[in-house]
């Protein structure tokens, strides 16, 4: 009796472990990145120093690239998949980039913008608008393209926005 009772002991001893460790692996819960309470969004909103690169095609003919320093600030938007993007730049453009951006696989697209204007001598031309970006780690690239008609030429401004979180 008396090597019946430890065994029983040694045994209550395991199972009580077994039943703790069990408990405490059930209630860690592997995130994944799927929990839907987890914004993705988060990981970008902030501010991005960096630069910006300007160069217009008319007809053609290309222009001297003109580059500058660029600040971008990203914050949330209302709707769970769209933030807002504004870019101030060391370079004069006729419109502010105040762009609502919408995530997606590889980065996040212009969903607001259509249309936007360019200096070309002096004349400002109304164009086609498209803007893309890249977020990769604290970093961030946007490319964004102009094209439109000056008096039957066409025009084309490529611009390029870098940054990296601060």
């Amino acid at each position: 009796m008396n090597t019946i009772l430890p065994a029983i002991r040694s045994y209550s001893v395991v199972v009580m472990a077994l039943f703790l460790l069990g408990s405490l692996a059930m209630s860690c819960k592997n995130k994944g990145g799927t929990d839907p309470d987890i914004d993705p969004r988060e990981q970008y909103v902030g501010r991005y120093e960096g630069g910006m690169s300007s160069a217009l095609n008319v007809g053609g003919f290309e222009g001297v690239t003109q580059t500058g320093s660029a600040t971008t600030v990203i914050t949330n938007a209302p709707n769970p998949k769209e933030m807002y993007v504004e870019v101030t730049s060391s370079l004069g453009r006729p419109t502010p980039l105040k762009l609502t951006a919408e995530l997606t696989d590889k980065g996040f697209a212009v969903i607001d913008r259509k249309t936007d204007q360019m200096n070309v001598l002096g004349k400002v031309v109304e164009g086609n608008f498209t803007a893309t970006g890249v977020l990769a780690g604290k970093d961030l690239a946007i490319t964004i393209t102009t094209e439109g008609l000056s008096t039957g030429a066409p025009v084309k401004r490529n611009e390029s926005v870098t940054g990296t979180k601060k």
